[in-house]
């Protein structure tokens, strides 16, 4: 089959019936329908004529080779009898065989979420037993990693304990909810009352619950591709040999969770480890995250050359390891290289978040690059927008900050002011004059703050 260019795809967002007859069918499309291209031709105009639907479809040289339909939930199904106004699930979803892993699904789905879905709730129900598994050569595992990373880069949160009764009682099954950005937060938490669990207020709430629920609620914030890439049993949470590899830490007096994953049980560091804490004033706050790969070099930025616990270098410093770090690509923090996972976990904390009710949560960026970062994910400043613009102006040429570029330190050398990573190793040198604050930084439940502070600049 001849490779045709990915910018050739054309979306159509609710094609008339007169369009999709013209249009012929890719051989590969249609595994509900043996593959005959009439019988999947009829189906779409059917869909393109059905009230309350909206069906979208990509198209290459004149052919169909994906379509989804969103639509009102059929009214013999559980959502339909509910008749809640506003309520939409994606009815049919497929991409033509040979043109999967180039991105179709994801356009489809930005295609179909027009603004007008921002005022409109969206399920999606995703059973083990309709999914085409043959068809990429994934495990079954690793299938429903690709799915769940396509849907929650469209805006939908998974909601793991409410199952749709319609689904297969495979452990794998998904179902998955996008709220618009404009749902009303009383239609809200109605949709959830109809679920039967509208999500606890509190961390502290969560830890009173039985430890299984607890631990099933705070399961949601560790990313798929984590169990993947570390052969984690998703629902024991072991190896296969039945070692326990993740910890939680949450008591029942305290509002506050600490999640704990390591790759091995003998791995001295952990490949995940994040911890949420409520604040004073019931707002949820990220107290830290840490990603790593423990298969990767470690330095050892966090002992002293005496020993002594360096707290990531913030406490005290070992020089030479630091050194080590920079000189290998790392940023300041750093005893190994990531795992690549900091935009899935933080959808995932957004996602849960939301799903308990609260408008954002809170955090303070322990380093320079750590702030950067959070800009590029959509966080805002509470405190420090200010210090990092001048940061930002400093860096410039004839500015302060870049005059002491001057080579005194291996963390100092001319042309660090280009890099986010070389500012940063130049901050925490203490090029800045005074030790390194933490701007308190916050993110919006599906909001972009659209702040950058260092525009443009390379990592």
């Amino acid at each position: 089959m001849a490779v045709t260019p990915v910018e050739t795809i054309q979306y159509h967002n609710q094609p008339s019936p007169d369009t999709l007859q013209r249009l012929r069918i890719a051989e590969d499309l249609g595994r509900d329908f043996a593959y005959r291209p009439d019988a999947v031709r009829d189906t779409l105009i059917g869909m393109a004529r059905m009230a309350g639907s909206e069906l979208s479809v990509a198209v290459v040289e004149g052919q169909i080779m994906g379509y989804l339909l969103l639509s009102l939930p059929h009214p013999q199904n559980r959502w339909g009898r509910e008749e809640f106004k506003g309520l939409y699930e994606v009815a049919a979803f497929e991409v033509a065989r040979h043109w999967r892993g180039k991105g179709v699904g994801t356009g489809l789905l930005r295609t179909a979420l027009t603004p007008g879905w921002e005022k409109r709730i969206l399920l999606a129900s995703l059973d083990p037993e309709e999914w085409d598994i043959l068809g990429t050569g994934l495990p079954k595992g690793k299938y429903r990693i690709m799915l769940l990373t396509l849907f929650l880069g469209a805006g939908f949160a998974e909601y793991p304990l409410l199952l749709d009764p319609g689904l297969s009682h495979d452990s794998s099954s998904l179902f998955l909810v996008r709220v618009g950005a404009q749902v009303e937060r009383d239609r809200l938490r109605q949709f959830e009352a109809l679920l039967g669990t509208a999500g606890p207020r509190s961390l502290l709430e969560i830890n009173q619950r039985a430890p299984e629920e607890r631990e099933a609620i705070y399961r949601r914030l560790i990313p798929e591709t984590l169990f993947a890439t570390f052969n984690i049993d998703p629902q024991g949470l072991t190896d296969p040999t039945g070692n326990r590899l993740v910890e939680f830490t949450c008591p029942q007096e305290q509002g506050m969770v600490r999640i704990a994953v390591r790759g091995r049980p003998d791995d001295p560091d952990v490949c995940y480890l994040i911890k949420l804490q409520t604040t004073g004033y019931n707002e949820i706050e990220l107290d830290f995250i840490i990603i790593s790969d423990p298969r990767s070099e470690r330095f050892h930025i966090d002992r002293d050359p005496e020993g002594r616990d360096t707290r990531l270098g913030t406490a005290g410093r070992n020089i030479p390891e630091e050194i080590r770090a920079m000189e290998a690509g790392l940023a300041p923090g750093q005893v190994r290289r990531g795992l690549r996972l900091g935009k899935e976990s933080l959808q995932l904390l957004e996602s849960f978040v939301g799903w308990m009710g609260h408008e954002l949560f809170l955090l303070e960026a322990m380093f320079y690059h750590n702030a950067i970062l959070y800009e590029r994910h959509g966080f805002g400043y509470a405190v420090g927008q200010e210090e990092m613009e001048r940061i930002h102006r400093e860096f410039q040429p004839g500015g302060e900050l870049y005059g002491r570029l001057d080579g005194s330190t291996p963390f100092r050398r001319p042309g660090a002011e280009r890099s986010v990573r070389g500012r940063s190793w130049a901050i925490h040198d203490g090029i800045y004059g005074a030790a390194w604050w933490a701007p308190r930084m916050y993110k919006r439940v599906g909001q972009d703050q659209g702040v950058s502070t260092f525009p443009g600049g390379a990592w």
